[in-house]
């Protein structure tokens, strides 16, 4: 980094969006932050410490940040060791690629922000969170928002105002946060009261509802633990240990209780009423009363599952699921991260699209709720879950197809031949993913593999009463037979057999 002669004011803890085909827009945001000094970067890429001309180095497991769940003490503690071995670094600077594993993801953006509050109170060292705005999709976006105290540009440091510091955010009331929002805001407002309106206003949000994101201000506070809920394959829910909780409970039905927190999951914010939820876990049965008595076993189990008679709440007639604040769900940044890859295939930004397909594929483990036994997947008046799952998977198959496509356009074939069987493993009768496992094979050169491709494909379709493929993948077929007339007599036969 060279010597600006900037002056660097104290406790600087900001964010940074930064794209890596950008040298001189890092160089002078960060010359704000170190005054030339050197710098320390937290980072798994030689390319990113040479683009913020790191001086020093470490990477994520030296800093304790692949542990889940995030351990901020311990990082810390690591943090502050290294730092003392070095004491000329004037900044740290966080490749927050460490972030988009699944298991952190948002959470972690949250801990994180924990720990640069902490870590810059050292005299001296400013902070920067350094995200590429790539690879940002909306939740790391907006939990990027609430970390930290400031944004870093080449223009200057600015006031972050959706920042909340540690002791604000979890010893005070509402009106108090929004004040101090407000402060940050309007200078003569700090410290001012009589919120009362806004207070009532926010306060409308203050239920979560997994299908909204969550908002910039929490509407509540909570001593429980996040959880991360893993919902594509079998379902698991993790409250606040590296362990999934455990649905065997003695006196419990475990397969119930895993239903029930999937229902009400799947339900949101409005809950789900109580002869709803009889008529799924005790389909048929008589008479009601007996289905309310063990629907409030149920419930009960579910709570001790969950670790707390909160965990559920109770209004009139109706459960819902009470989600501590902070907590995450793998299906929103599945589909965040696939809707992200696909725009970055449409604009030819095809590394960046590989990227995120990967880390799309390592999201989807298998149908949403994959565990669920299959008789409460529905019920006579309600199929709550089926096209969901359907709607994702399709999402899965689309994820592979186009990673194939990518792939097979870099002569990565092998590679390539794989996603394209996985979509054909997800839904056989996918035109497009067979389609694509045919043009592999071909572009292998492996003839009698793409005519069997085919062939299974066809039998496919008459399984299910279509009498052959539609004409769009028969004319590609054909257009990759006639493109083969150079072959032996053998080949020729075995590809005029596929014809027929």
């Amino acid at each position: 980094m060279p010597d600006t002669g900037a002056t660097v004011p104290n406790e600087i803890n900001a964010t940074l969006f930064f794209a890596a085909d950008e040298p001189e827009f890092v160089a002078g945001a960060m010359s704000h932050a170190t005054g030339g000094e050197p710098v320390l970067a937290i980072t798994g890429s030689d390319a990113f410490a040479r683009l913020f001309g790191a001086g020093h180095s470490m990477d994520f497991a030296e800093a304790q940040l692949d542990s889940v769940p995030l351990n901020i003490d311990d990082v810390l503690d690591r943090l502050r060791q290294r730092l003392a071995a070095v004491p000329d670094v004037a900044c740290v600077v966080i490749d927050m690629s460490w972030t988009h594993a699944p298991a952190t993801s948002v959470g972690g953006i949250e801990g994180w922000g924990d720990i640069a509050e902490r870590l810059c109170a050292r005299p001296g060292v400013a902070v920067v969170s350094a995200f590429d705005k790539e690879f940002l999709v909306e939740d790391q976006l907006q939990a990027a928002m609430r970390a930290t105290q400031q944004f870093i540009s080449p223009s200057g440091l600015r006031e972050n105002p959706h920042w909340l510091p540690n002791e604000i955010r979890l010893g005070s009331t509402l009106d108090e946060k929004l004040g101090f929002m407000l402060g940050r805001i309007v200078p003569e407002f700090a410290g001012s009261g009589g919120l009362r309106r806004i207070d009532q206003m926010a306060a409308r949000g203050g239920a979560p509802d997994w299908l909204d994101r969550a908002p910039l201000v929490p509407a509540e506070t909570s001593d429980r633990p996040p959880w991360y809920i893993r919902c594509l394959g079998p379902l698991e829910v993790f409250a606040g240990g590296p362990e999934p909780v455990d649905w065997r409970q003695p006196g419990s039905a475990p397969k119930k209780t895993r239903t029930l927190f999937a229902y009400l999951l799947n339900a949101g914010e409005k809950g789900a009423h109580a002869d709803q939820i009889c008529e799924l876990l005790w389909q048929g049965e008589e008479p009601n009363a007996k289905k309310r008595a063990r629907l409030h076993h149920t419930v009960a189990m579910l709570r001790r599952t969950l670790g707390g008679q909160d965990a559920v709440l109770r209004i009139d007639e109706s459960y819902r699921l009470n989600v501590p604040p902070g907590s995450r769900i793998d299906v929103d940044s599945f589909e965040q991260i696939c809707r992200r890859g696909l725009s970055f295939a449409r604009a030819g930004k095809n590394e960046a699209a590989l990227k995120l397909y990967l880390e799309g594929e390592r999201q989807y483990r298998g149908d949403l709720f994959e565990n669920l036994p299959h008789e409460y997947l529905s019920t006579e008046t309600e199929d709550w879950i089926i096209p969901r799952r359907t709607w994702l998977r399709d999402m899965a198959v689309r994820l592979h197809y186009d990673m194939s496509k990518l792939l097979r356009r870099y002569s990565r074939l092998g590679e390539a031949l794989d996603h394209a069987l996985k979509a054909v493993a997800l839904d056989p009768l996918n035109e497009a993913a067979n389609t694509e496992a045919m043009r592999v094979f071909h572009a292998q050169g492996r003839i009698e593999a793409m005519h069997r491709q085919f062939r299974q494909y066809s039998a496919a379709l008459n399984a299910i009463g279509v009498s052959a493929p539609g004409p769009e993948v028969t004319s590609v077929y054909g257009e990759m037979c006639r493109s083969l007339d150079h072959l032996s007599p053998t080949r020729r036969k075995m590809r005029d057999l596929s014809l027929r």
